[in-house]
């Protein structure tokens, strides 16, 4: 852990009872104080509706409690696989996830935050 200075998560989300984060929120606030970490890149890859609960807003608290020394970057891209079915109104509703769960991480003066979210048509 102290020389891991950028890590990146794929995610594929299948289910929608299904944490789209898998947990990951828990992980990164048990190693917020004991690393180097400087970027964090997360790719959800989901053709479920992975816009319930409040796991993103975990993710927002995990990555902008103190304890992230060296944190400048964090990206989140989720990728909605729509397989022959309409996703429109699923799109509308992530595209809004950062206003709605991440307020710290879009308003930090410390971390750039890149947010998008895809279609993959298939």
């Amino acid at each position: 852990m102290q020389t891991l200075k950028h890590i990146v998560v794929e995610i594929h989300a299948e289910d929608v009872n299904v944490d789209p984060l898998f947990g990951i929120p828990f992980d990164l606030e048990n190693m917020r104080t004991q690393n180097i970490i400087e970027s964090i890149g997360i790719v959800v890859q989901t053709d479920a509706d992975c816009r319930q609960g409040d796991e993103w807003g975990r993710l927002d608290e995990a990555l902008t409690t103190p304890g992230w020394v060296s944190l400048k970057r964090v990206s989140l891209a989720i990728m909605i696989v729509a397989l022959g079915r309409p996703v429109k109104e699923l799109e509308v509703a992530l595209r809004k996830l950062p206003e709605t769960q991440f307020p710290r991480l879009l308003t930090s003066n410390s971390i750039s935050f890149d947010f998008k979210v895809d279609t993959l048509l298939y």
